[in-house]
């Protein structure tokens, strides 16, 4: 798994950047569209991936704090 932190854009939205070999694995090209839905559980992410009529999806998840550097 890759480590990546958000970056700040102006304002307050952030950003993650996908590059080289993510970008290539995701079959993806710079500027398409791309659908983001947020998930606060392993059940909800489950739902929305088992729902869904796309076929890709970029999985970003946040550690706890206490797990933070592990």
């Amino acid at each position: 798994m890759t480590r990546k932190q958000i970056s700040k854009n102006t304002g307050r939205s952030g950003r993650v950047n996908l590059s080289g070999p993510e970008l290539d694995k995701f079959d993806a090209e710079v500027g398409e569209p791309i659908k983001i839905d947020i998930a606060e559980s392993k059940e909800i992410a489950h739902a929305l991936i088992n729902n869904s009529d796309h076929e890709e999806f970029i999985i970003v998840s946040k550690p706890s704090q206490r797990g933070a550097n592990s």
